[in-house]
């Protein structure tokens, strides 16, 4: 699952560029970003949980980073939801 969800989240960020840039709809991106942004938060958790008798080795820090980065990615937008104001006046 972290192998599929977190190349994804990444892959989400020039494609949300690209329709930005060009007037298309980014709502599929936001959406799919999000979803696979908790589905990589759980799996990364689940996996350190269950290997965490065994040697810290690759695939350990791989997820170790990539729950890092999930859990930094979710609060930014916790913290960009939090602080938006609404459309001027």
């Amino acid at each position: 699952m972290i192998l599929i969800t977190a190349p994804w989240i990444l892959l989400c960020i020039p494609a949300i560029l690209v329709a930005e840039h060009f007037g298309w709809t980014q709502i599929p991106f936001h959406l799919t970003q999000l979803i696979a942004t908790a589905l990589c938060l759980i799996s990364c958790s689940v996996f350190l949980v269950a290997t965490r008798a065994s040697k810290f080795g690759l695939w350990q820090w791989l997820a170790s980073l990539s729950l890092t980065a999930c859990i930094l990615w979710l609060g930014f937008v916790g913290y960009a939801l939090g602080s938006y104001s609404g459309p001027g006046p």
